[in-house]
């Protein structure tokens, strides 16, 4: 199992490893992730779900299912649904999600966290999403990001693809809480949650988030037509080959 979900009573915890260095976007999790948040929607038990990735929170989109999306229209439009219905469930499952990233959190990885109800970051986590680098833009962060950390902020992460630590994050409102333990800080956040009526904490996110679903679609629809693009073609090829794609060539300070 790429995805583990464990149970503890009013809390679920989701953890996963897709049996790469930095854990990645792949279809396999995709699939795993989509199955078990579509076990939790039956769950009455627990309130909250805990999400962490072992070892790193991840690294975005593998890259080689990338290429193969630029190769396969049909292949990339199963892709990135399957991307998108995992943030549509975090989004409209009545639960409150809290993410707990650590070491890094870059592209779609980092994207689940604009969609979840609360984020604690692992002291020293870095955050980036360098999409745009390869010819692939970062279709939830340009989509909705701009409601929830800012233009401009959203203009620093996807436009120049900067990394930012978890401090930073804090600062523009990616991250909640910057912790030495997340899951003891998360215990605490959801103890203060629980003072709330949970049919008061349902009705807040349905009305705080029902939007945000509804933006993402044209996003993805733009994200199929540029990952079929050449120069996603172009991007994704020069950094398998750890190469630099043609647009990168800097103009010349005297024209």
């Amino acid at each position: 199992m790429v995805v583990k979900l464990e149970s503890y009573g009013p809390y679920s915890v989701i953890k996963f490893n897709s049996g790469t260095k930095y854990n990645l976007f792949n279809i396999k999790f995709m699939t795993d992730m989509i199955d078990t948040l579509s076990n939790l929607e039956e769950d009455r038990s627990s309130r909250y779900v805990l999400v962490q990735g072992e070892g790193n929170f991840g690294a975005g989109a593998d890259i080689t299912e990338l290429k193969r999306a630029n190769d396969d229209l049909e292949f990339a439009r199963t892709f990135f649904n399957y991307m998108r219905q995992i943030y549509e469930k975090i989004i409209s499952i009545q639960k409150i999600f809290i993410m707990l990233p650590e070491n890094i959190a870059y592209g779609a990885s980092m994207e689940m966290l604009l969609v979840s109800d609360f984020v604690i970051s692992k002291v020293g986590t870095k955050f980036a999403a360098p999409g745009g680098k390869i010819g692939v833009f970062p279709p939830v962060l340009v989509s909705i990001g701009p409601h929830l950390i800012g233009f401009q902020n959203v203009r620093r992460l996807a436009i120049l693809g900067e990394e930012i630590d978890a401090d930073e994050a804090a600062k523009i409102g990616l991250v909640n809480y910057v912790s030495d333990d997340p899951m003891e800080t998360a215990k605490v956040l959801m103890d203060k949650i629980s003072v709330m009526a949970p049919t008061s904490i349902m009705w807040m996110k349905k009305n705080i988030s029902w939007r945000l679903r509804e933006s993402m679609y044209e996003a993805f629809d733009d994200l199929v037509n540029q990952v079929q693009s050449d120069t996603a073609k172009e991007g994704i090829l020069a950094f398998i080959s750890k190469n630099r794609p043609s647009w990168t060539t800097q103009p010349s300070r005297d024209s």
